[in-house]
């Protein structure tokens, strides 16, 4: 079998989630956009993962903390083989899909509804912490958005982690900058996370959250208890006529699509 670079699955998810933003109701396109190479690091290098076998009892899991960013998990989990990447454009959104605008655990691949902000971390430490109960080496992964970094729940969650050593767990920070109000830094500062996170007991490294191979080194590192990654990144990224403005949620028209797909390289009619 041949195997696909990271970079072009980046781009390939990337069109995905263009596409999504094309459909009827668009999609959270901005932190969708920005969270790519996190996905594609965990899917594709980390996680140890059967896309044919969802639920396999072995595997390590991923939640998707700030869930209105569900076209972008969806996208990689097709790029991945856990869902087929048609059917998820052709019913995205629409009525009885299980392809809801907020992560929905219909989805294969999917461990949690997420959408509700905060959520994420408490459930990531539950598991873990059962993991270490039933003596399994299953590992646990959370994405939480910067902004979402000023829901208090986590830093509850947090403290239990640091408390039990959990190095199953590892919660990544998609810190893009901007949240659905503006820019993170006007609304509630998270300029210090990475001593805060670090003072709560985590191993904490900061990286550039669209350089693979950074984020796979970080990713792989050993650990002794919990971590955690910020990772800087930028909304809107990969796609040249978005990077570093989002927008936060976008609905497309064709014209915008056929302009945002032509910025990555692909022409259509």
């Amino acid at each position: 079998m041949v195997q696909v670079p990271l970079e072009e699955r980046a781009r390939r998810i990337r069109r995905t989630i263009l596409r999504l933003a094309a459909t009827p109701v668009g999609c959270h396109l901005g932190g969708s956009l920005s969270m790519v190479e996190l996905l594609v690091v965990l899917l594709g290098r980390v996680m140890n993962v059967r896309p044919q076998e969802p639920r396999w009892e072995e595997r390590d899991s991923l939640i998707l903390s700030k869930g209105h960013a569900a076209a972008g998990l969806y996208a990689a989990l097709a790029e991945f083989g856990f869902i087929d990447a048609e059917e998820l454009v052709q019913r995205y959104n629409a009525e009885g899909s299980p392809y809801t605008g907020h992560v929905s655990a219909a989805v294969p691949g999917v461990e949690f509804p997420t959408g509700s902000l905060g959520h994420g971390v408490g459930l990531g430490v539950g598991m873990a912490l059962g993991h270490r109960l039933r003596q399994r080496a299953n590992r646990v992964f959370v994405i939480c958005g910067d902004g979402e970094m000023g829901e208090g729940s986590n830093w509850e969650a947090l403290q239990i982690a640091a408390q039990h050593k959990l190095s199953g767990l590892t919660v990544l920070v998609d810190r893009n900058g901007g949240q659905n109000d503006g820019p993170t830094e006007s609304i509630l500062s998270q300029a210090a996370l990475v001593q805060r996170l670090s003072a709560f007991g985590l191993g904490t490294v900061e990286v550039d959250g669209h350089d693979l191979e950074a984020l796979a080194s970080a990713l792989e590192a050993p650990a002794e208890g919990p971590r955690a990654i910020v990772a800087n990144t930028k909304k809107g990224a990969g796609v040249p006529m978005l990077r570093g403005k989002g927008p936060h949620y976008a609905t497309f028209n064709p014209e915008q699509l056929k302009r945002a797909l032509a910025s990555l390289g692909e022409v259509t009619p």
